[in-house]
């Protein structure tokens, strides 16, 4: 890009509001910048086995067409500027966009994961849940026998969760 281009492109960046962005604007921010992001891995333990809940992704999924994923979102500028100000903001969004509102217990951080996706490099800070309840969208899946349809960054995510659930759970 030349000078010109460049003062071009940030002049209409800068009409944009903070918070949602339109779609191939996110997609290239998403591919230019490290994108930090809330993932929760919700979990049971079911018949001696440690289960996750997965959700499909739409067919026309850009990035990942029905592949399986934990629920997540990115954080937005606008999550830090409501009175809630914690992190509720984006957990309220995942619950009830992704999760549909299925029943779980309160949220345990297990760490922050630096990583590459096929969207761009992502911070993800991973939160166990587990789930109380019968789910309202995904289906369980063993956890020592993940699907092959899963999105490959998922499985450090599934695993480390995991272990933490089980060493708080004391099961094995």
């Amino acid at each position: 890009m030349n000078d010109e281009q460049i003062r071009q492109t940030a002049a209409l960046l800068k009409q944009l509001e903070p918070g949602f962005l339109p779609y191939p604007i996110f997609e290239q921010i998403a591919r230019l910048v490290t994108l930090p992001i809330i993932e929760f891995i919700p979990l049971r333990f079911h018949d001696g086995q440690v289960e996750v809940l997965l959700i499909e992704r739409p067919a026309d999924d850009p990035f990942w067409p029905g592949l399986l994923h934990t629920p997540g979102t990115v954080i937005r500028a606008t999550d830090l500027h409501r009175p809630e100000a914690d992190n509720d903001v984006a957990f309220q969004r995942i619950l009830h966009d992704e999760l549909k509102d299925t029943a779980i217990g309160q949220p345990h951080y297990v760490g922050s994961l630096f990583h590459q996706s096929k969207r761009g490099t992502e911070q993800a800070q991973l939160y166990w849940v587990e789930v109380t309840g019968e789910p309202q969208i995904g289906k369980f899946y063993r956890v020592a026998e993940l699907p092959a349809s899963l999105i490959d960054s998922q499985v450090t995510f599934i695993n480390a969760a995991a272990l933490n659930y089980q060493q708080l759970n004391h099961t094995s």
